[in-house]
């Protein structure tokens, strides 16, 4: 837990002057990835089908952006370019950055259909593709989740122990009504970029 602790603390650092921007950015995703689902969905009625299919279509086509909104937090504890534009980015490689994230979202969709905790050790065996694929602009998708998986080989069950020590946070933001999970959002983020670092 001391070094949970102590990549909480380099976070938490990192952060200290930008929760306003990193608040921000977690708006802005929110808003592109949910309610502008919402509202493509909301001239169907009651037709679930076709609302179901309507909010997956989009989900798929907003997988660059959740790429681009994790690697933001990189930006952000190299001191590097963290304007909002930087979110977009994974639509300049589309196909690229779109499989990477659709394989790994399936891999892990099969995981925790099969068992939990397949779901959980291939979650924290590829969490770190979108990293990777940011520092080599060559790497394939598939490359990626590989070399992502032997990466963080003997740093999964760690990995699994620095996401649960959020949970108390998690909860907290539940009790916000979500609101809190504007700031929790960057503080994990920021977080598992350091954790990155470090291990890279």
């Amino acid at each position: 837990m001391g070094i949970n602790q102590s990549y909480k603390e380099r976070a938490l650092a990192s952060l200290e002057g930008k929760w306003g921007t990193a608040a921000v950015a977690t708006l802005i995703i929110a808003i592109i990835s949910g309610g502008i689902s919402s509202v493509i969905t909301l001239p169907m009625g009651n037709d679930a089908l076709l609302g179901l299919g309507t909010n997956g279509i989009w989900s798929l086509l907003c997988l660059p952006l959740q790429w681009g909104y994790t690697v933001y937090f990189l930006n952000l504890i190299r001191q590097e370019d963290i304007r909002y534009e930087r979110l977009f980015e994974g639509y300049k490689e589309f196909i690229r950055i779109f499989l990477m994230e659709f394989l790994s979202c399936i891999a892990i969709a099969i995981g925790f259909c099969l068992l939990i905790i397949p779901g959980i050790i291939l979650a924290t065996g590829l969490c770190m593709a979108p990293f990777i694929m940011k520092d080599d602009k060559d790497i394939s998708a598939m490359d990626a989740l590989m070399k992502s998986w032997q990466l963080t080989q003997g740093h999964k069950m760690k990995l699994f122990w620095l996401g649960l020590s959020f949970i108390g946070w998690i909860i907290l933001s539940l009790f916000t009504l979500g609101i809190g999970f504007f700031l929790l959002a960057p503080y994990m983020e920021t977080t598992l970029s350091h954790y990155y670092e470090d291990i890279k």
